[in-house]
């Protein structure tokens, strides 16, 4: 066999249907997203099958490390960078040990900083932990990583990255689709039949703010808001919603993205120290009504006419914020993307398509969206 025949990459190019992992772990910091994806072809017509899924929750000491990462020095983010990849390699080694095996892996990796050129001050540049290089060595997998940074490179955003699979996954004939995820930060995919119609954009805070405020709404009892228990305890506090909403970023115009930068847990607990005159679960449950309310009016200054919206990650369990968004939203229809699982996985399935796309040197970003010079091929092959 000569040496190109025995070449992994060559032997990928020869499976019309992969087995992909593709793993994610978002601005909340619930732990790592690992998906096994059949996907046959690449491209437009790609077709993906979602086979499993599990999330590997992060322990609090595991949540504590990430966080201070983000104000680390380079000691710490070099060691952090590999410490991530092991646990990424670890997540995607448990959901093959009980799925069978795959071909490939996408990684979406942990973001710990994002500068895009919307920020308008520095450097635009990106930073994602998790070296890809030690989770192909752990895991002998060809794997694709650092997927924002070939956009950013290019002027973009470097988000968001999921529209393209989106658009191949989940369009509809004679529908437009808006698809929102909230997870630490909301954003959507606008899709319609064609591909150049396909708008997208973060629409502002998800679940981090809220999440920042759980454990003092909840006495220390959780996390999170969860199934949106605390914040429907708490009250709409109208006068600090109105303040919430005069936002300039929720106010620029696509292209844009933003993270824990600009909503992070710092100021939401300063925020919180600010108005510590008011109930802890009526502060949490005004954050619930700024992220609907927020997505809501994004909506309306953006993102045109809206067949029906379909919700994804972790704030589609948030009853209280469902209920907000519907309202705000009303009378689009608004609804889970599907059952449990496919509402988790979606965007860990999406850098499973995306690793695809990089494997067969096919662009997985959209400059109409991201603002790139150009289509881009996303992610650094790693070999094992």
């Amino acid at each position: 066999m000569s040496t190109a025949d025995s070449h992994p990459l060559t032997r990928l190019f020869a499976l019309d249907r992969k087995r992909v992992v593709g793993l994610m772990s978002g601005t909340s910091l619930d732990g790592v997203d690992a998906a096994l994806v059949e996907i046959e072809g690449f491209g437009p017509d790609a077709r993906a099958k979602l086979v499993a899924f599990e999330t590997t929750p992060y322990s609090d000491v595991e949540r504590a490390q990430i966080h201070a990462l983000f104000a680390g020095d380079a000691s710490a983010l070099c060691q952090g960078n590999f410490r991530m990849g092991e646990r990424f390699a670890q997540a995607a080694q448990a959901l093959l040990e009980r799925a069978g095996p795959a071909d490939l892996i996408g990684s979406h990796g942990q973001t710990v900083w994002h500068q895009p050129p919307s920020m308008g001050a520095g450097v635009p540049s990106t930073l994602q932990l998790g070296e890809p290089a030690v989770i192909a060595a752990r895991t002998g997998l060809v794997t694709v990583g650092d997927f924002r940074v070939a956009d950013v490179a290019l002027g973009g955003e470097g988000a968001p990255l999921v529209p393209y699979a989106d658009w191949v996954l989940h369009r509809r004939k004679g529908s437009v689709r808006a698809l929102q995820n909230i997870g630490g930060i909301a954003n959507v995919a606008v899709i319609g039949e064609r591909l150049e119609d396909v708008s997208a954009f973060d629409n502002g805070p998800g679940n981090v703010m809220i999440d920042a405020l759980a454990p003092l709404a909840s006495g220390g009892a959780d996390h999170f808001d969860r199934d949106g228990r605390w914040s429907a305890q708490g009250r709409v506090q109208d006068d600090l919603l109105a303040r919430l909403l005069d936002d300039d970023y929720l106010k620029l115009p696509p292209p844009k993205s933003t993270g824990r930068e600009r909503y992070g847990r710092a100021s939401t607990l300063s925020w919180a120290q600010a108005h510590a005159d008011r109930a802890p679960a009526d502060l949490l449950r005004t954050l619930v009504a700024f992220t609907a309310r927020a997505i809501a009016d994004s909506y309306r200054r953006f993102a045109g006419h809206v067949d029906e919206v379909l919700v994804s990650g972790g704030g589609a369990h948030n009853r209280t914020l469902m209920s907000e968004l519907a309202s705000a939203l009303a009378p689009t229809a608004v609804a889970p993307l599907g059952d449990a699982q496919a509402v988790d996985a979606k965007e860990a399935v999406a850098f499973a398509l995306l690793a695809v796309q990089a494997i067969h040197a096919a662009p997985g970003n959209l400059p109409r969206v991201t603002g790139a010079r150009r289509p881009a091929v996303l992610g650094k092959i790693c070999l094992p």
